[in-house]
């Protein structure tokens, strides 16, 4: 009964993660792609001029149920048609403006340009931050996997992280090696390496494959993360180190220019004021008094917005794995 529950929450974790885009590409590749490939002489030149082979295991690290082909298709139909839209409209405006008809197809242009950038690479910038994630991600996670090392094997490490609190890119991670051994039949060690082929973290990919390696020689597990996590913590150390020089700068900084730099400005503007009153007495320019005063609210104003900003980039100062929040278990 465990087993069949267990096997029904890999499957909803890593089957049934669908996104909007990944509906959009399904969508557009099923009622549309599958047709055009039908077409042997566009089927040539898709494959040729297209497609990218390399997007398969990229896709597989950013953790995108999409298939390259899925993928390539849906980019090449969604420009067609944005060029299709653009041209029509340009045409369209012909009749109404002509410099609005160019501004609209140079500035289409462009933005198609931006969009065709942006969406090739969309799969590398999400597998980077998965791995980042990872890797900040690997402090909590070696303590723990030492300490079931010295009671353990190797495949009920795997299976007791996944029942524990875990953070979700590595929680992801070790589900697929849950799902080669346990739907696919895999051994553990094969299950490992076909899991960690498509981890976009090497620091992971690399520890899973040593343990691999130590479990098939024979050599003690918890050494080996003993070690490993002293090293870490060397880095941790390091890091932790310049971190807070980073953030003597920006107190420093701070200081100057959110706290002492306002306060001068409001004492400077009203001694200015009261030598103005005291030279030009009762004859004085009630404008200059009103612009000290609406720069006085004004820079009120600003205060606030300029501290939660300082606030928020203290806070992506700080070390990714600082900033981590545990996913809790759904089980």
């Amino acid at each position: 009964m465990k087993k069949n529950k267990n096997k029904k929450v890999i499957s909803n974790e890593l089957i049934s993660n669908d996104t909007f885009l990944t509906l959009y590409i399904h969508f557009l590749y099923k009622f549309i792609g599958r047709r055009l490939l039908l077409i042997k002489k566009f089927k040539t030149f898709f494959y040729k001029n297209i497609y990218n082979k390399k997007y398969e295991n990229i896709l597989k690290k950013a953790n995108m149920k999409i298939l390259p082909e899925e993928y390539f298709m849906s980019i090449y139909i969604t420009i067609t048609f944005f060029i299709i839209f653009i041209f029509v409209v340009s045409i369209s405006f012909i009749f109404i403006n002509s410099i609005y008809s160019i501004l609209i197809f140079y500035g289409g242009i462009l933005l198609l340009m931006g969009f065709g950038i942006f969406i090739y690479n969309y799969p590398i910038i999400i597998s980077r931050d998965r791995g980042k994630e990872i890797d900040a991600s690997l402090p909590y996670l070696l303590p723990y996997m030492q300490i079931l090392a010295k009671e353990v094997n190797l495949t009920k490490i795997i299976e007791i992280i996944d029942e524990f609190l875990i953070y979700k890119e590595i929680k992801i991670e070790f589900r697929k090696i849950k799902y080669y051994y346990s739907f696919l039949g895999y051994d553990i060690h094969s299950s490992i390496r076909e899991a960690m082929s498509s981890c976009p973290s090497r620091d992971l990919a690399d520890i899973m494959n040593d343990l691999v390696a130590i479990s098939n020689s024979g050599g003690n597990i918890y050494s080996y993360l003993s070690r490993k996590l002293e090293n870490l913590n060397d880095e941790i150390v390091a890091i932790e180190k310049k971190n807070i020089d980073t953030l003597l700068i920006f107190s420093q900084i701070y200081v100057v220019i959110l706290l002492i730099s306002p306060l001068f400005f409001t004492i400077m503007s009203s001694v200015l004021n009261m030598v103005e009153f005291s030279t030009n007495e009762a004859t004085t320019n009630p404008n200059s008094v009103n612009s000290t005063i609406i720069l006085i609210v004004g820079l009120l104003m600003l205060l606030p917005i300029a501290y939660g900003l300082f606030m928020i980039l203290i806070y992506y100062t700080r070390p990714l794995y600082s900033r981590l929040k545990p996913l809790k278990n759904e089980n």
